[in-house]
């Protein structure tokens, strides 16, 4: 029996959002996919990168493992104190010590499987912005924003309506600018326009009614492709209503894979687990792209 200790990761999907204003590689053909992989293959030479992000320390380092997957692991520093022995007594000191998770990386269909880590941050979607503002810091130097979002199954927004008909007070769908899912006609078309005009790197919809008499048709096209578009790991989604005080999200139930514990060595097995992880993602992702 394999008694290797597991860590949990969940699925997420970054967002590669370029800035409206020109620079010199996007008017010479340079998309923003070449960008942010040239940005993960400087890592060959610089080993790893640092930064402090409002006033905490930041650590990267990655690794490239296939032609479209990359190893990263991403930590922060903790202000510990430890209590030091001297001839006087017990002293607090400090000591820096940096909270790691592992992330896998697939270019093509821009996942991330990301480790849970309580030590970053308190839940999944904090983590995840965490993540995707250290990032993003690194790239403004391509004119790149950078965010990531929880992949969840866009039922479980429609069964929370369904269940809770003639009480819904609050719908707040988080929609990011215009990247991955392309073919989704009326978000894509919505998202560009005010994007052209805004350089906004998204936009948040807030649909409200205390009554609980909100009009939600499951029918209507636009918010069909708004939960898929933001269920997709391509903004979120958040609904409320009067008989549930618990705000419900795409957060609550994301996809989740168990990984073991010293996944990071990279020996053979752990790449094959790796592949293997990626062959299970592209079974539940709806918007998986064949490579």
């Amino acid at each position: 029996m394999n008694t290797e200790k597991q860590k949990v990761y969940f699925i997420a999907r970054y967002s590669l959002i370029p800035d409206t204003q020109i620079d010199f590689d996007t008017v010479t053909g340079i998309t923003k996919e070449d960008k942010f992989l040239s940005w993960l293959i400087t890592f060959q030479q610089e080993n790893k990168k640092e930064t402090n992000h409002h006033g905490t320390n930041y650590a990267l380092y990655c690794k490239r493992i296939s032609e479209d997957c990359f190893f990263m692991s991403f930590a922060k520093e903790k202000h510990d104190i430890i209590g030091q022995k001297t001839d006087s007594g017990i002293v607090d000191t400090p000591v820096e010590n940096y909270k790691k998770c592992n992330i896998l990386i697939h270019i093509h269909n821009q996942w991330m499987v990301i480790e849970k880590n309580s030590d970053i941050a308190s839940t999944l979607e904090n983590q995840a912005n965490n993540i995707a503002n250290v990032i993003s810091k690194f790239l403004r130097t391509k004119y790149l924003f950078f965010k990531i979002g929880i992949i969840g199954e866009k039922s479980h927004f429609w069964e929370y309506v369904a269940a809770n008909r003639g009480s819904i007070t609050d719908i707040t769908i988080t929609l990011n600018s215009p990247n991955f899912l392309e073919g989704i006609k009326t978000v894509d078309s919505f998202l560009r326009k005010t994007n052209q005009s805004y350089n906004n790197t998204s936009i948040g919809i807030h649909l409200e009614n205390k009554d609980g008499l909100l009009n939600i048709d499951p029918n209507n096209e636009f918010l069909q492709d708004a939960i898929r578009y933001s269920s997709s790991g391509c903004g979120g989604w958040k609904v409320k209503s009067r008989t549930d005080n618990k705000e419900y999200s795409n957060t609550d139930n994301p996809f989740i894979v168990r990984l073991p514990d010293e996944i990071g060595q990279l020996k053979d097995s752990d790449l094959q687990l790796i592949n293997s992880t990626f062959e299970h993602i592209k079974h539940i992702d709806p918007e998986y792209k064949k490579e």
